[in-house]
């Protein structure tokens, strides 16, 4: 019993003088500042990521409320044309219709129409297999391009108008009896005015590799004339200057390529020529418009396709002045 109490009496005496150590009270109020200090650099780490989160969640908001804002600061609808796209047995006559104070141009080619194309003032008569494409301009910016396609069948044509006759904005080309006695006196034909020059692309064009300024070669599609007579043979080289690119932008917005026509050259003989036709990509407005679902809206990173413009793409340009050329 005694030896018992003594060892009880020796463990306590240790207890007592252990926890009255200073150096061993020193080691653990060290150890809980350190605990406490990791504590508060984990919660402090747990902060700074969730602040900046937050920041790059709001830059994201702001850039796409700033996209938003940039699209829709100034736009104009969409034309819209009173007979839908489809097939029909008989001729048609459209109406195109859009915002109140803008004009609208088209065009029936298969080129994107530009404010260099023909104006709408009246219905667009139908009378054979047709892609009618339209865009409405206001004083700031167009609207996207409206396309429909008319499948025609059992319908007769109208009459194709003579080359040397052909309309260019209500004029039909002739040449004054003067000029053309001036001609024929210097051995030479008169080719007048407003007459018209298909040509052919003879290479692809492309919005991500097309630059303003580029020359782009193409060839007489078929014999120009004077009359009767072959001024400018089939396959004779021409060239339209790019004057527009665009590249493919946010909410669908496709690319586009804008050219004008140059020149024809015939045995020294330089033709000048007037034309302004544009091509655009494939408009991916429908894609994006699908996917504006907050608050993540994806479609404002929708891009439309580039533009393109295919080996063999016929263009139609005019001769921009009356133009003595030699007789072949």
């Amino acid at each position: 019993m005694r030896p018992l109490i003594i060892t009880l009496t020796l463990s306590l005496l240790a207890a007592c003088a252990q926890a009255q150590d200073p150096g061993m009270q020193a080691a653990q109020m060290a150890s809980q500042q350190a605990q406490m200090a990791a504590q508060q650099a984990s919660q402090q780490a747990m902060t700074d990521m969730q602040m900046a989160s937050q920041n790059a969640t709001n830059a994201m908001n702001a850039a796409q409320q700033q996209a938003m804002n940039s699209q829709f600061a100034c736009t104009v609808p969409t034309p819209s044309f009173s007979v839908k796209t489809g097939a029909y047995s008989t001729a048609l006559s459209v109406k195109i219709t859009s915002g109140r104070g803008a004009a609208i141009y088209y065009t029936t080619d298969g080129w994107t129409p530009t404010t260099a194309s023909t104006r709408y003032t009246g219905e667009v008569p139908i009378d054979s297999t047709t892609t009618l494409q339209a865009i409405a301009v206001s004083r700031c910016t167009h609207s996207r391009v409206a396309t429909a396609v008319y499948t025609l069948s059992g319908v007769q044509p109208a009459p194709a108008v003579a080359q040397n006759v052909t309309i260019l904005h209500g004029l039909v080309p002739t040449v004054s009896n003067a000029a053309a006695a001036a001609a024929a006196a210097s051995g030479k034909l008169m080719l007048p005015q407003g007459t018209a020059v298909p040509l052919i692309f003879t290479s692809d064009v492309n919005s991500k590799t097309a630059h303003v300024g580029d020359k782009i070669s193409l060839i007489l599609a078929e014999d120009l004339k004077a009359g009767d007579a072959v001024v400018v043979k089939k396959g004779t080289a021409s060239v339209v200057t790019i004057t527009e690119v665009d590249k493919p932008r946010v909410m669908g917005v496709p690319g586009e390529v804008v050219f004008k026509a140059d020149s024809l050259q015939v045995d020294g003989t330089t033709i000048k020529l007037r034309g302004i036709a544009a091509k655009q990509g494939q408009d991916k407005m429908g894609e994006a418009s699908g996917l504006m679902v907050f608050p993540v809206p994806v479609g404002l990173f929708v891009h439309g396709k580039e533009a393109e413009i295919k080996q063999g793409a016929v263009f139609t340009a005019y001769v921009d002045a009356d133009t003595a050329v030699p007789a072949n």
